[in-house]
């Protein structure tokens, strides 16, 4: 068994074996083998509905990421940030959780690649977590932390300096809170699946613009700049 085939393996038993969650996958631009692509990267959760009586959640994120190229064809990707959720709706109190760290990590593999056509086809596995400030409501402490996992396969087609691409993926989005230093209550998303739509746009060979949607278990964009050497 190739080397490709076995981190393939890795990352699907770990992803199977944790719960799915949903982040940003980054695109198809991947650094070449012992190269870097550093930058920075907003992620706007716009909406992402949870369970039946628990409203919906929201969430902005800040990152300074670093991606490297393992091999031509696997990149190793992290991030490091600020972020903060804000939960309202539902049968529970409406909770504004302020800024606090934020970091995440991931893989993306590239399984086909044609230069002549300009078409590749990728797939990744990303972990974000975000740990906002407690916020005391009347006599309540509320802490929160959500967990943010996705699993994509994203499909590109290059047109010169810009290349759009589209993608489905696997996803569980969850809330974790708890008030007064109680039990743990696990909040799990409405829908596990989404639609992924975005573009990278090569300002320069060395600097590239990301830009991406996401859709139906969630309505959020992503956006970052990086700088590859």
């Amino acid at each position: 068994m190739g080397m490709r085939n076995v981190i393939i393996l890795l990352i699907s038993a770990f992803f199977f074996q944790a719960s799915a969650y949903a982040a940003p996958a980054y695109g198809t631009d991947m650094p070449a083998k012992g190269k870097m692509r550093v930058g920075y990267q907003v992620n706007v959760v716009l909406k992402h509905e949870l369970k039946e009586g628990y409203g919906k959640i929201s969430s902005d994120q800040h990152y300074y990421d670093v991606s490297y190229g393992v091999l031509d064809w696997f990149v190793f990707d992290g991030k490091l940030g600020v972020g903060n959720t804000d939960r309202k709706g539902g049968n529970v109190a409406n909770v504004d959780y302020g800024y606090s760290f934020a970091g995440g990590y991931g893989f993306r593999i590239r399984f086909y690649d044609d230069e002549p056509s300009g078409v590749k086809l990728t797939g990744g596995f990303h972990h974000i977590s975000v740990h906002p400030r407690d916020v005391d409501i009347g006599a309540d402490r509320y802490e929160s932390f959500l967990d943010d996992w996705q699993l994509d396969l994203l499909c590109s087609k290059k047109f010169g300096r810009l290349t759009p691409y589209a993608g489905g993926k696997a996803s569980v989005f969850e809330h974790v809170y708890r008030v007064n230093k109680g039990d743990r209550k696990r909040v799990s998303p409405k829908y596990n699946g989404g639609v992924i739509t975005g573009f990278d746009l090569k300002v320069r060979d060395d600097v590239t613009v990301n830009v991406e949607g996401r859709f139906i278990d969630e309505d959020a964009i992503s956006a970052g700049v990086y700088y590859s050497f």
